[in-house]
């Protein structure tokens, strides 16, 4: 008599291998740019600009040149999120065998990579709500204005027509940096933004171009990051724009992101709801931005 085996299923080994958190693209801008902390709901830039009139020397007093001392608002938008987790759902799945003996689960059995998958999902939604938050939208963008709509929105920023393509980014870009205010040609803070998508034809577009060989790069581009040729200029790739048709130069110090505390982000609530019998998650924080001077911009669209 043969083996008769129809009415098993054939066995997979789902404790084998360890549970993998999806990989998320991080933010980091916030890294790059200034943060204003402690505002529960609006606080302001404040700006100082001399206008300078020199005069011939002599006696006399001719009074001329003025001081100017200006303000720009970042409004921060409270942002929360609340996640429940029934624990009992785990018990007829293979992480039944990652939970403690008995019937009162109170802890997540992979609370490590539970905290930690969260923490980069807060990282990667932050960099594209600073860059492409609007609220005249839909969906979780819809919560705050980013800098695009800010830039969008303001006659004072230096607007440049440029194209994305392989066979054009690269004078694009160029563009972009002959249009700098002279004020600040010399910062050397300045930085080009645009997103992953954007930064791999124009590296790309370098290479093609048998500029693969130069070196003005701080990292040659390992970390996203370029220095334009013969420019004092960074390229940096950020989450927050991909898919998005904007390059964004400026001196990365007059970009502002405004927030409560940043460790909000960060140092969020896991715990057991003994009412409700289900772990939660809480995450809430405030963040808006704004930037200091609009004729410092150069937005490329």
């Amino acid at each position: 008599m043969s083996l008769n085996v129809s009415a098993l299923t054939a066995w997979t080994d789902e404790h084998k291998l360890d549970l993998i958190a999806k990989s998320v693209l991080k933010g980091r801008t916030i890294d790059m740019i200034n943060l204003q902390s402690g505002i529960k709901n609006a606080a302001t830039i404040n700006t100082l600009n001399s206008v300078v009139d020199f005069q011939a020397g002599g006696c006399g007093w001719s009074e001329a040149g003025t001081t100017v001392l200006s303000q720009r608002t970042i409004t921060v938008c409270p942002i929360k999120l609340n996640e429940s987790t029934c624990l009992d759902t785990l018990e007829t799945y293979y992480t039944s065998k990652m939970m403690r003996p008995g019937s009162y689960n109170e802890d997540i059995p992979f609370a490590q990579l539970f905290a930690d998958e969260k923490a980069a999902q807060v990282s990667s939604f932050v960099d594209s709500l600073i860059w492409a938050g609007d609220t005249s939208t839909s969906g979780d963008l819809s919560l705050c204005d980013g800098f695009i709509k800010l830039m969008d929105a303001d006659a004072s920023v230096v607007d440049v027509n440029v194209t994305f393509t392989a066979g054009t980014i690269i004078a694009s870009v160029d563009a972009m940096v002959a249009a700098v205010p002279s004020d600040v040609i010399d910062h050397d803070d300045l930085t080009l933004f645009m997103g992953y998508d954007k930064y791999r034809v124009y590296a790309k577009a370098l290479r093609d171009a048998n500029l693969f060989h130069y070196t003005g790069a701080e990292n040659q581009g390992q970390d996203f990051s370029q220095v334009v040729p013969g420019t004092n200029v960074k390229v940096v790739a950020v989450k927050g724009l991909n898919g998005i048709a904007r390059f964004v130069l400026t001196p990365a110090k007059n970009l502002y992101v405004g927030v409560d505390m940043l460790s909000d982000m960060e140092d969020f609530s896991i715990f057991y709801s003994a009412d409700n019998d289900e772990v939660r998650t809480r995450i809430k924080f405030k963040i808006g931005v704004n930037y200091a001077f609009s004729d410092f911009v150069v937005l490329g669209a």
